[in-house]
């Protein structure tokens, strides 16, 4: 998992796969993933940026006021961690969201209607409201079945197909 410097925190900006991340029991169990990074670090995180593909990342960013700009959560139970995971992420092109304390960051997971699925700032808040924790893991491991057994392992494909993916599996 990715986690980059802030302030005396740090940002979360990967998202757990068990079958990458060797099943870690407490998160397997329930607990959200960057509450358990937090726990690791030992320090407080913000929980940014893991919901955008790499190439929505690059290519769709804009302008601040563009209607179509996208939207992405920042959860953070700091809130001088929020504030700033928010700025940066407003910085690089994108409106942030505040998705509320590290214990919702499930909320923008794969699996979620809010992962990677390019939403704006009014589609985001019920995206995150219709999150379904028993279902996410379920959405999750079908989105990478579906990769793999259309492109193989390893093959990423384009951002606009997995954008149409994630919304038709997990929204």
């Amino acid at each position: 998992m990715k986690i980059g410097i802030l302030g005396t925190g740090n940002i979360g900006t990967s998202n757990y796969f068990p079958h990458r991340d060797n099943g870690i029991a407490a998160i397997e169990a329930g607990q959200a993933e960057s509450v358990w990074a937090a726990k690791q670090l030992g320090r407080p995180i913000a929980k940014a940026w893991n919901s955008i593909g790499r190439e929505s990342f690059v290519h769709r960013n804009k302008p601040a006021g563009s209607a179509d700009r996208i939207a992405l959560p920042v959860a953070a139970d700091s809130p001088r961690e929020r504030d700033l995971a928010m700025a940066l992420v407003e910085d690089t092109g994108f409106d942030a969201f505040d998705a509320g304390p590290l214990a919702e960051s499930w909320r923008q997971q794969p699996g979620t209607p809010a992962y990677c699925t390019d939403l704006t700032r009014q589609e985001l808040p019920d995206a995150l409201a219709t999150a379904d924790a028993a279902r996410s893991p379920k959405r999750r491991d079908l989105g990478l079945a579906v990769v793999q057994e259309r492109f193989g392992a390893g093959v990423q494909p384009d951002a606009e197909y997995l954008v149409r993916l994630n919304r038709a599996i997990s929204m």
